[in-house]
C-alpha cells in the first residue's frame, strides 16, 4: 500500500536576497565597449552638475554681449567727416549734403549712399568716401575749376557772370574765384532759369573739354582769348568765333581748340597786325588748312 508523505524542506539551493535588495531601483544602460547584456548606471549628481555648467556659460555670454555693447558700440559712433585734398567747400557744408545721421557708427554707414550725395553738390567734380576703425569716415574731395565764364541774367534782370568747368557744368559765381576774371567769356548760349549744377549740352562740352586740355598744357594761349562765341546754324555743324585779347579780328574756327591751331592765330593777326589790315578785315578764317580772311566788302585768300 501506497504512503504519501509530505517532506519539511525543499532541494533546491537557497538564494541570497540580500544582494537583490540593494541594486533595486538603479537603472542601467548599455555601454558600447562592454557585452550586449551589460549597463552603466547615470548619477544624478553628473546631470546636475552639466545643467549648472550650461546655464553658467549662457549668462557669460550675455554679460560679454552687454559689455560689447555698452562700451565698444559707442566707440564707434562717427562724430562728423575729416575732408581731404584742397577743397574749398566747408566741412559742416559737406556734412549737411552727406547725409550722415546723428546715431552712425562705423559698421552700418553706407559709403556709396555718401559719394553719391556729396557728388550732387554743385562744386563737387569727385569724390570718394572710406571708413577708418573705430569711428572715422573720410571723405577725398576734388573741386571744380573754372575754365571759362558764362553770363546769365538774374531775377532783377541783371547780367552776372558765373563759372563753368571743363564739364559744362555751371558751379559757382565768378565773383568767388579771383582767377575768372582772366578767363574767356564763353557766348553764343542764352542761359534761363540758371541753376548751379546746370550742365551745358550740344557742342559746349568738347570745346570747354579742349579749353581745359590747352590750358593745363599752354595758359598763356589761353590768356590770349578774350570771348568764344559759338555759332549754330539749322543742318550745319556748329563753329567757333575766337575773340583774341590784343586783336580786333575775330577767328572763325572748328568748335574744338588745339594749341597748334591757337599757335598759329597768334602768327597770322600779328602779321594782320603790323601790316594794318585790322581796321579792313572782318573775321579771320581757320576752318581749313587755308587761312583766308574776310575784308569788310570782300573775300581774301
Amino acid at each position: 500500500m501506497s504512503e504519501l508523505a509530505l517532506l519539511d524542506r525543499d532541494y533546491a539551493p537557497e538564494r541570497d536576497y540580500s544582494r537583490v535588495h540593494e541594486t533595486m531601483g538603479t537603472r542601467k544602460r548599455p555601454y558600447a565597449g562592454g557585452n550586449a547584456g551589460a549597463f552603466v548606471a547615470r548619477s544624478p549628481v553628473s546631470d546636475s552638475r552639466r545643467v549648472r555648467n550650461t546655464i553658467a556659460l549662457l549668462l557669460a555670454f550675455l554679460a560679454a554681449a552687454c559689455l560689447f555693447f555698452l562700451l565698444a558700440i559707442p566707440l564707434t559712433e562717427i562724430h562728423g567727416l575729416t575732408v581731404m585734398g584742397n577743397s574749398t567747400i566747408g566741412k559742416d557744408e559737406l556734412l549737411a549734403w552727406s547725409g550722415i545721421g546723428s546715431k552712425a557708427h562705423w559698421y552700418s554707414v553706407d559709403c556709396a549712399a555718401i559719394e553719391s550725395k556729396l557728388a550732387m553738390h554743385p562744386r563737387v567734380a569727385s569724390v570718394f568716401v572710406q571708413r577708418r576703425f573705430p569711428n572715422v569716415l573720410v571723405a577725398t574731395v576734388v573741386d571744380r575749376s573754372p575754365v571759362a565764364v558764362v553770363y546769365a541774367r538774374a531775377t532783377a534782370g541783371r547780367m552776372e557772370a558765373h563759372c563753368v568747368d571743363a564739364q559744362g557744368v555751371i558751379f559757382a559765381p565768378a565773383s568767388h574765384f579771383v582767377e575768372a576774371s582772366r578767363l574767356p567769356v564763353l557766348s553764343g548760349l542764352e542761359i534761363r532759369g540758371l541753376w548751379y549744377g546746370l550742365r551745358l549740352e550740344g557742342p559746349f562740352p568738347a570745346l570747354l573739354a579742349s579749353l581745359k586740355e590747352i590750358q593745363d598744357s599752354n595758359p598763356v594761349l589761353v590768356s590770349a582769348i578774350s570771348e568764344l562765341r559759338i555759332v549754330s546754324r539749322e543742318h550745319a555743324p556748329a563753329e567757333l568765333l575766337v575773340y583774341p585779347t590784343r586783336y580786333r579780328v575775330p577767328v572763325r574756327m572748328q568748335a574744338v581748340l588745339n594749341a597748334g591751331l591757337l599757335k598759329s592765330m597768334m602768327l597770322v593777326l600779328d602779321v594782320v597786325e603790323g601790316e594794318g589790315l585790322s581796321p579792313s578785315i572782318r573775321e579771320l578764317d581757320l576752318r581749313t588748312d587755308t587761312f583766308i580772311y574776310r575784308t569788310k566788302e570782300a573775300v581774301s585768300g
